[in-house]
């Protein structure tokens, strides 16, 4: 399982299986790719215990308990914004996300694990178990479904 180093001066590797499922399921657009590998470079609760990107200020009289959220690694952050561009210049047919995109998808990230939809990085069977991210309202439907069949009681 060889690693593959994303950028030269960061110390951020994911396996070169996990880029070849990047790469592949990302159908050549730049936030299907930062999806993948935010799930590769970060853990779980990484993601779930962290504030994002820190960007967005929350009132300390807020009353919050627990642990205080720390904002993402900002090297492995950094990396797979720039790994992002660079791929995505260096190939003209992958969609190329803006700053607002990026920044979504990371936090879009964070949700997920928070909510327990955890992206299931430790099912190394690949596979697409979390392909149903993709389609938020997925499970409604199905649970509409059996709602209105009118089989009723």
């Amino acid at each position: 399982q060889g690693s593959k180093q994303l950028l030269n001066n960061y110390p951020v590797y994911i396996t070169s299986k996990q880029w070849d499922e990047a790469v592949n399921s990302s159908k050549k657009d730049g936030r299907r790719l930062l999806r993948y590998l935010i799930r590769f470079v970060f853990t779980t609760d990484e993601l779930k215990y962290s504030c994002g990107l820190g960007k967005r200020k929350r009132s300390v009289q807020s009353g919050e308990t627990g642990p205080e959220r720390r904002p993402l690694d900002p090297v492995k952050v950094t990396c797979l914004r720039e790994f992002i561009r660079m791929h995505c210049t260096s190939n003209p047919d992958w969609w190329m996300p803006s700053e607002e995109q990026i920044n979504k998808v990371f936090s879009d990230a964070v949700g997920h694990a928070r909510q327990g939809r955890a992206v299931g990085t430790f099912l190394h069977n690949g596979g697409s178990y979390y392909e149903g991210t993709d389609h938020p309202g997925s499970q409604d439907e199905v649970f509409n479904r059996g709602m209105q069949d009118g089989s009723g009681d």
